[in-house]
């Protein structure tokens, strides 16, 4: 459950939010669309809350690494693969 809601936040919160705050931070989005940029308080603003939500990027990367070879890489890219989960050969 844990795995779902975090893969929901990174999903649909923290890469729209990483997109539109990069955005506000562009010169040219600022001009043509104010708005963008005071949503998010002023272009500082926006390049803390961009700060913060890269770095939740790259810690959820991190783990999710650390994550899928503490389970063992082989075992999960065969269970992807062939949709087993056991690490046993069948004999044809």
């Amino acid at each position: 459950m844990l795995q779902r809601l975090t893969y929901l936040l990174v999903i649909f919160v923290l890469f729209p939010l990483v997109i539109w705050t990069g955005l506000a931070m562009s010169p040219a989005i600022a001009s043509a669309f104010p708005a963008v940029v005071t949503v998010f308080g002023g272009q500082q603003s926006a390049r803390t809350i961009h700060f913060f939500v890269s770095v939740f990027l790259l810690l959820f990367l991190l783990v999710h690494i650390v994550m899928v070879w503490l389970a063992g890489f082989r075992n999960r890219m065969r269970a992807m693969i062939t949709g087993r989960a056991g690490a046993h050969k069948e004999h044809a």
